[in-house]
């Protein structure tokens, strides 16, 4: 295994790249990394700001109520 790291370029949802080494033709696997786009974090924590949940009480209340829903679907398994 060869592990590199090169930039490439997204046009049009097709990505272009040139690999500074001779590699052998066949299949790779890619992993992208974007530095202008949101991660998953990013967009869970704008979409709790909008629904509500901006202030660090009311994500505690929020964390409470699922642990109490846990622990509530736990007995039912019981």
């Amino acid at each position: 295994m060869k592990i590199l790291q090169t930039k490439g370029e997204i046009l049009q949802e097709e990505l272009k790249t040139k690999t500074p080494l001779n590699i052998n033709d066949g299949e790779v696997d890619i992993v992208i990394s974007t530095q202008n786009e949101p991660d998953e974090f990013d967009i869970m924590r704008q979409q709790a700001k909008d629904n509500g949940y901006d202030s660090r009480e009311k994500i505690m209340d929020l964390i409470s109520q699922v642990k109490l829903e846990m622990f509530e679907e736990k007995r039912r398994i019981k």
